[in-house]
């Protein structure tokens, strides 16, 4: 999987996108390099629970897009997650009950996009996705999702569109929903 316009290169970028806030879905890791800025992104990135791959110097360099990835890459979700509590105060607002779906797998882009306008439609106030073996929030998932009623002022993991809000939340391992 290729997230070409949400990779983040450098171990200065990388570690600045962490602290900045930016929801970072994967990091890759030089495999045995353990010096003090690499111990600083690893920290980070376990305080936000990212998935950490550690791989070889070749796979970094197939993945890089400037071959200056000093040891380190990270894709970055293309907005943010929303919460399941946002999720359920979204429902309480309009009166309504919580309409939640929950998905598990979902690998295609397209196909999580479309899954979104359709929950979108059908009036759902969140969708679930699983942090790990999923799509996660890429710029082709928004871009699916969005139909011809989308705003884009305003995005941060919510997809508006007439009159309804679908949230968009990403849980993982010690979660409970």
């Amino acid at each position: 999987m290729r997230y070409e316009e949400l990779t983040i290169e450098g171990r200065n970028a990388v570690l600045e996108a962490f602290r900045s806030g930016k929801t970072i879905d994967k990091l890759f890791v030089l495999d045995g390099c353990q010096d003090g800025p690499v111990r600083t992104i690893l920290r980070e990135a376990r305080k936000y629970d990212t998935i950490i791959n550690y791989v070889p110097k070749e796979r970094l360099d197939q993945i890089s897009e400037t071959g200056k990835h000093q040891g380190v890459i990270a894709y970055a979700a293309a907005y943010e997650y929303a919460e399941v509590e946002d999720m359920l105060k979204a429902a309480e607002e309009k009166g309504e009950p919580p309409f939640l779906i929950l998905l598990d797998g979902i690998e295609d882009p397209h196909n999580l996009g479309a899954i979104i306008r359709t929950a979108n439609l059908a009036g759902a106030h969140g969708v679930i996705i699983p942090k790990r073996r999923a799509v996660g929030l890429t710029a082709t998932v928004a871009k699916t999702s969005a139909g011809e009623g989308y705003k884009s002022d305003g995005y941060h993991g919510r997809f508006e569109e007439k009159g309804h809000v679908v949230c968009l939340c990403r849980h993982g391992r010690g979660t409970h929903v």
